[in-house]
């Protein structure tokens, strides 16, 4: 059941979701190329997670050991990375006790300082929110039917926020991870020809050029069939794409995604240190990509570092060298 042939392509898929993410952070406005990143990219990795989920058979396993196999892979990682976020920001704040409570606080409702890793315990509860849904509802179509109730229900409450944003935005992340799910098998067979991934690439990317810049995180949808179907095309594009890419060439691409839980647990301290001590701007698309050099060439050995001496705080149960 779990040792199954790793699929390179998802990972690469990962790798360049989670690059996008720091493109994303990098530029923060609401231009073209941020718009596009934004259109799809988080949406992306719950699709991800969704068809590993479903290529896996996750809902086999027994729920104590689902529970503490995404306890270990998702939320120690969140713990450890944003206490040494906080831990840095009470160091430059000469340690305010009240502003330091405020943000454990925070992040104990899934609100952290390290904004990014609200990721983190947003797929551990829709994931297994999902799976219980598959125990108890043993009808695929009811499940499937179930999750697009689910996922509407942000675009009702947008307006008027009846429901905490962090259950929201599990609602809205529910829905890409059954998406995923449920087009597991289609996506691992079929293979698209490459003019019909490009021209339904350009033209998802017009469309998100029409809706604007969206997020899950700030729950900002506008057209909510425009962001669905962007974030859909974006994904499944990015993902069949990469399927056709010879892996020699996808290479570094596997490497961030093996790698893509310390790259956003960290890479926003990496930004700061470039921006402020460095002096780097980042506004132009040069500055920008210099930027994502900057973060990939720093956090390499620290990568290295914590899968080699330090893998329980990010998910792992050993080194890569055992």
């Amino acid at each position: 059941m779990m040792d199954k042939k790793r699929l390179r392509y998802l990972d690469a898929a990962r790798g360049l979701a989670i690059l996008l993410v720091v493109l994303g952070h990098i530029w923060e406005t609401a231009q073209p190329v941020p718009v596009l990143i934004y259109s799809f990219h988080i949406p992306l990795f719950f699709l991800i997670s969704g068809i590993l989920t479903a290529y896996t058979r996750q809902e086999r396993r027994p729920m104590k050991q689902l529970v503490f196999s995404r306890l270990r892979g998702l939320i120690i990682p969140y713990v450890f990375f944003e206490a040494v976020f906080i831990l840095i920001f009470g160091v430059r704040n000469h340690f305010d006790f009240r502003s330091q409570s405020g943000q454990v606080y925070g992040g104990l409702l899934l609100s952290p300082l390290n904004v990014p890793l609200w990721f983190l315990p947003t797929l551990f509860l829709a994931e297994l929110f999902f799976l219980l849904l598959l125990r108890l509802i043993r009808n695929r179509r009811c499940v499937a039917a179930v999750c697009l109730v689910l996922y509407l229900i942000p675009f009702i409450s947008e307006s008027e926020r009846f429901l905490p944003d962090a259950l929201l935005r599990c609602l809205t992340s529910l829905g890409f991870l059954a998406a995923g799910y449920f087009s597991s098998d289609f996506v691992r067979r079929e293979d698209p020809p490459s003019f019909l991934l490009l021209t339904v690439a350009v033209a998802g990317g017009v469309l998100a050029l029409v809706n604007g810049k969206t997020g899950i995180y700030k729950l900002s949808f506008h057209n909510p069939v425009l962001f669905t179907v962007c974030a859909l095309t974006g994904s499944c594009c990015a993902i069949f794409l990469l399927k056709k890419l010879p892996s020699r060439f996808s290479s570094l691409l596997e490497l961030a995604g093996k790698n893509s839980l310390v790259i956003l647990g960290l890479h926003i301290i990496v930004l700061r240190v470039l921006q402020e001590v460095l002096g780097l701007s980042t506004d132009s698309l040069a500055g920008g990509l210099l930027a994502l050099a900057g973060v990939c060439l720093l956090l390499t050995p620290v990568c290295w570092f914590f899968n080699r001496f330090l893998p329980f705080f990010i998910g792992k149960h050993r080194s890569i060298s055992d």
